[in-house]
């Protein structure tokens, strides 16, 4: 006998024009699930959200935009009647084609090179996109410096907890690195505040394009020698430098260590399909800058966040976190040097 929850996903896989064969639950996150759903026109994934439809609706007309512009990206499959996706029961759900394919790892230096290539063509792709009035837009643009400076307040307050456990070392390290990090903090601060941040965001050279936001290699499959995006993002109207850096730190904080070689070729191979200016690169200079990393650990560490870490597993994030963000500062105006 089928549980409700089974029989909703029933339910919604009616809605679209296939004969469904099998149903296999892959993975259950806090806000997401993800089955395998075979069909008769082939192998599709079906992903359960917990967000507004307004939301999903936003995410899937990207999506659509980025097949229309003929980026690789996994196939999206409307319903019977056009949909984009379902909403029902407290979810949404989004269906798209399966897209078989090998791994990109951050340990091949080439599938790296080929991932920041790649990231380029999805910036490049996503310029023009116009959102329906009904879908609700996650607009970052213009929001960087509150962001800064909340991190920031975040980072002091966290000072004044780690006071109180002095025989904690993981707030004892801490202590003795925030005020490094919270120069670090402000000096991009300052640097963002010089650039010409404030024009692509809001003046004649404004962005009209949207980000991947939440980007991992996780979410890329290579298929005959090219990337594809096999799960779809959760995008962002924000600038291509964030997604630059979040990738990049992800990166070296898999070397534990900052590699300015490679940060370089990899910057090189992303301006080959996307070129930044030297001034848009200066954007990027002051979020790499930002210690995003540690301030990332740090608020896990005290909001309790991580359930599962023990206190080995927060000491090496934190450990790790601190040499990525110390090498990195030392390169970082050389870096950009050498891309422009």
């Amino acid at each position: 006998m089928k549980t409700v929850a089974e029989e909703w996903i029933d339910y919604v896989l009616q809605l679209y024009p296939y004969e469904v064969e099998e149903t296999i639950l892959l993975s259950v996150k806090k806000d997401e699930k993800i089955w395998n759903v075979k069909t008769d026109q082939g192998d599709k994934t079906l992903k359960q959200m917990a967000v507004r439809p307004e939301r999903m609706l936003f995410y899937k007309e990207a999506h659509l935009h980025l097949q229309k512009q003929r980026f690789p990206i996994a196939k999206l499959c409307p319903t019977k009647n056009g949909g984009l996706c379902v909403g029902g029961g407290g979810f949404v759900y989004e269906l798209y084609d399966e897209v078989s394919g090998s791994d990109v790892s951050y340990y091949n230096i080439d599938q790296l090179v080929r991932a920041m290539r790649f990231l380029g063509r999805f910036h490049q792709a996503s310029q023009g996109f116009t959102p329906s009035k009904a879908g609700k837009k996650r607009n970052r643009l213009g929001k960087w410096h509150k962001s800064y400076l909340w991190n920031l307040q975040q980072l002091q307050g966290y000072k004044k907890v780690a006071t109180h456990f002095t025989d904690d070392p993981f707030s004892l390290l801490f202590l003795e690195k925030v005020d490094q990090m919270l120069e670090m903090g402000n000096e991009a601060l300052r640097l963002l505040e010089t650039s010409a941040y404030a024009e692509w965001t809001s003046g004649s050279e404004k962005w009209n394009g949207f980000i991947h936001k939440d980007i991992s290699l996780s979410s890329f499959a290579e298929v005959d020698g090219e990337i594809w995006i096999k799960t779809p993002p959760p995008i962002a109207i924000d600038l291509p430098p964030r997604d630059i850096r979040n990738l990049l730190n992800k990166v070296m904080k898999k070397m534990a260590v900052w590699d300015d070689h490679l940060a370089v070729q990899l910057l090189r191979s992303y301006d080959s399909t996307y070129p930044l200016t030297k001034q848009q690169y200066l954007i990027l200079q002051a979020d790499l800058l930002f210690p995003h990393l540690f301030t990332s650990v740090i608020q896990k560490y005290y909001l309790e966040q991580k359930k599962t870490w023990s206190d080995e597993k927060y000491m090496w994030e934190l450990q790790t976190s601190i040499v990525v963000e110390e090498t990195k500062v030392k390169m970082l105006e050389n870096l950009i040097k050498e891309v422009t």
